[in-house]
Parts: C-alpha cells; sequence; structure tokens
C-alpha cells in the first residue's frame, strides 16, 4: 500500500513539474517583447532561447510518453478521427463560446487574449511565437496531457477517467475568467483525450491539436496584423 501510494505521489509530482515547465517558455517571449522596438538582437536571443526551451520538454514529455505508454505501438493516422475530432471540437467550443458571451460577456478567453497581446509587436517574435502555437506547443502539450498523463493513472481500458483527467488538468494551463471558458478547455482536451484512446496513436490527437491551433493563430494574427 505504501509503495502505491509512493508512486502514485511522484507521477502527480511529475505532472504538476511538467505543467511548470511548459509555462517557462513564454516567459522569453514577454522578455522579448520588451525589446521588441529597441534591441532586434536581445530579441533573437530571447526567441532562439524560447525554441531551445520548447524542444527540450518535447524531448523530455516524450521520453515519459514512451515510459509509461499502455498503448503499445501507435496504431495508424486516423484521417476520419481527425476530421470528426477536429469538427467535435468546433461545435462544443462554438456552443460554449456562445454561453460565454451571453452569461459573462466575454467574446474571447482570457487565454486568447494574451496569445493576441504577444503579436504583431515584432516580426520575429510574431513568426517564431506562430510557428511554436501551431508545432511545437502542440506536441509538447500531447504528450504531456494525453500521452503521459492518460498512461499514468487508471488502468488501460478504464478511457473516461482518463478523458476527463486529461481535459481537467489541460484546463488547468490555460487562463480562464469563468467556468464557462474553463470548461471551454477542458472539452477541448477530453476530445483529444478520447481521440487518442480510442485511435490508440498520439499522432491524431496532435494533427487536431495543430489544425486548431493553425486556424485559431489565424483568426489573431488578422486581427493585429
Amino acid at each position: 500500500m505504501i509503495k502505491v501510494i509512493k508512486q502514485w505521489l511522484s507521477r502527480v509530482l511529475l505532472i504538476a513539474l511538467m505543467l511548470i515547465a511548459i509555462e517557462v517558455p513564454p516567459m522569453a517571449v514577454n522578455f522579448a517583447l520588451r525589446y521588441s522596438k529597441t534591441n532586434q538582437l536581445i530579441v533573437d536571443g530571447f526567441m532562439a532561447l524560447f525554441i531551445g526551451l520548447m524542444l527540450a520538454i518535447i524531448w523530455w514529455a516524450h521520453r515519459t510518453y514512451e515510459a509509461y505508454n499502455q498503448l503499445g505501438q501507435p496504431a495508424g493516422i486516423r484521417v476520419g478521427w481527425i476530421i470528426g475530432g477536429y469538427l467535435a471540437i468546433v461545435l462544443g467550443m462554438d456552443i460554449l463560446s456562445y454561453l460565454n458571451q451571453l452569461i459573462y460577456h466575454q467574446t474571447e478567453t482570457a487565454n486568447n487574449a494574451a496569445l493576441g497581446s504577444m503579436l504583431g509587436h515584432n516580426q520575429v517574435i510574431t513568426i517564431v511565437f506562430c510557428f511554436s502555437a501551431v508545432v511545437l506547443s502542440p506536441i509538447a502539450e500531447e504528450f504531456i496531457f494525453r500521452g503521459t498523463l492518460t498512461n499514468m493513472f487508471f488502468k488501460r481500458g478504464n478511457i473516461w477517467p482518463k478523458v476527463i483527467l486529461s481535459g481537467i488538468v489541460f484546463s488547468t494551463g490555460h487562463m480562464s475568467a469563468n467556468p464557462i471558458s474553463f470548461l471551454m478547455y477542458a472539452y477541448m482536451g477530453m476530445a483529444l483525450a478520447y481521440v487518442y484512446l480510442r485511435t490508440d496513436d498520439i499522432r491524431n490527437s496532435i494533427a487536431i491539436h495543430m489544425i486548431n491551433n493553425a486556424i485559431a493563430m489565424y483568426v489573431l494574427l488578422v486581427q493585429v496584423v
């Protein structure tokens, strides 16, 4: 019993460390923004640091995912699941966005507002940040919130506890100003976890995450550029 508790606590600590780690790279972007109009060399340095940190997190998360993977070898890309999963996210997020606007009079989440504030100030920052949002962040977050988290807790066949846990923890990593906005990211996390667990291949949830972020970043760019 004591051994089980120690294993459980060590896994909780590992996930907590990953949640903290994924919040570190954006700090480099914030520092770069301070020099966006005055010193391009410093901006370039901080953005290189940002990419390096993201790659390090991906490497760490991938190794951890492989260590805890319950599903075995990837089962293959499932285009139907990717399309269906993305459409399910769009539909659910649209409904929740409507409720968010109706109840809390918010036209965008605090997380999207924060992302938008990082764009349009400096070309290098905008390009690197968009690349990260569309490619690096989806890979890192899927390895952490789907690949690692869902395999660490509950047995392989317990899909729904894994899905719910993934959604809740995923949402804690995004800024939420009210319960509806929290539920928006929780829903997205649960949809991604469901696709991953049903297809036995994390590349499917990564693809959905990339598509979702690419469209979101396009919308944000249209607003600020």
